[in-house]
């Protein structure tokens, strides 16, 4: 069960060059001296934007109304708005987000006791063609800015009732975080920063199909955010078969990137594990795993198969996932096995934006400037193929 809105928030969307969302805080003091106006005005804008929800410049009352009129003039401060959210009874939501160019994006808002994490996409589409997950069924079609990476975050953020807020944010939606190294850098900049959201490193965490430049790279830069490495197969033959950009890379180096990872930033490397029956899911692949990882200190995420229609690939049973799981446990391994969030919603990777593209698609609909006034389909020219 679940339930849809459909959104019709008054933004004015443009290019992501001009949107205040896509900039830090010195890049913001510059435009205000640029305007004549004190550099100080930067930090009042950014509260504005970040603390108390503003989608307009004229909500902004304590700052000068001729810097106000020049910002509405020459910038926005978003490059994009929420067209649907679905909601599961168990307190997932799922975001639709349109972007400027008419593309479309997924957001995942997941409850988990006290906790509250934001999953982010960094991408449209994906590149990596991964054989269980929707996000790559269409390829790539662009790179996210930093802004329109940090603007799914706020646009959640707005949304939560009273005495809620974000506790965690995870880069684990639509796309692959590290392909898109700097956009993701900066966004996660401003996430942590205290004129940004605010929200410590340690609650920030970056999934990778495991790109070894980005993982060294990101492990240069003085952050202390955690990896999640999406392994889902303890030797390179069952990878191959279901991660096709492990050929190009391989589980040993992955895991020596990792360990390089952990002693320099002394971070613990999370690895997620997708069970998937009949291909990774025997007590003889935790056993072979089990031996990979003995002597890496780590955490294992064994996550039980989210099924996608246009994929064949089923969950293994119950018994079978707590065989697997105590083969990890029994060697010594820390092991949390992530239960099911969303099914209701498609929330699975991809899902919701490929159902919403077949909705367009059997609407008649092709994108462009007539979209359908009831919010009966949306947006998403990279689908209509």
């Amino acid at each position: 069960m679940f339930v849809e809105s459909i959104f019709n928030q008054k933004i004015t969307m443009r290019h992501e060059a001009l949107s205040i969302t896509n900039m830090s805080l010195s890049e913001i003091e510059e435009i205000c001296v640029s305007l004549n106006e004190e550099r100080y005005h930067a930090r009042q804008i950014c509260s504005w934007i970040y603390k108390h929800g503003a989608y307009s410049f004229e909500e902004m009352t304590n700052i000068p109304k001729s810097l106000r009129s020049l910002l509405h003039e020459k910038y926005s401060l978003f490059q994009s708005k929420i067209e649907t959210v679905v909601k599961d009874v168990d307190g997932t939501e799922k975001f639709l987000i349109h972007l400027h160019d008419d593309n479309i994006i997924e957001s995942v808002l997941i409850r988990d006791k006290q906790r509250i994490t934001a999953c982010l996409s960094s991408q449209v589409g994906c590149a990596s063609a991964c054989g269980f997950c929707a996000s790559g069924l269409h390829g790539l079609v662009r790179n996210l800015q930093a802004g329109e990476i940090v603007e799914q975050l706020v646009h959640m953020k707005n949304s939560l009732p009273g005495g809620e807020s974000v506790s965690n944010v995870v880069l684990m939606g639509i796309g692959e975080p590290l392909a898109n190294y700097d956009n993701v850098l900066k966004a996660i900049r401003i996430i942590n920063a205290d004129w940004g959201l605010g929200i410590g490193a340690r609650k920030i965490t970056v999934s990778t199909i495991g790109l070894i430049k980005g993982i060294k790279r990101l492990a240069t830069e003085g952050l202390q955010v955690n990896l999640s490495i999406s392994l889902h197969a303890p030797n390179d033959i069952i990878r191959n078969l279901i991660v096709p950009i492990n050929k190009g890379t391989g589980i040993r180096n992955i895991l020596l990137a990792s360990h390089e990872y952990f002693e320099k930033t002394g971070r613990e490397v999370t690895f997620e594990y997708l069970l998937i029956d009949g291909v990774n899911s025997s007590t003889e692949n935790a056993k072979e795993l089990a031996e990979k990882l003995k002597n890496y200190q780590c955490n294992i995420n064994v996550i039980p198969l989210n099924p996608v229609p246009e994929f064949t690939y089923k969950p293994p049973s119950e018994k079978k996932i707590e065989a697997f799981c105590a083969v990890l446990k029994k060697a010594g391994l820390n092991v949390n096995l992530r239960r099911k969030k969303g099914s209701g919603i498609n929330a699975a990777c991809g899902q919701l934006r490929l159902e919403f593209g077949k909705r367009a698609c059997s609407a008649g609909w092709h994108g462009g400037a007539t979209r359908p006034v009831d919010g009966s389909c949306l947006s998403v020219p990279s689908l209509i193929l």
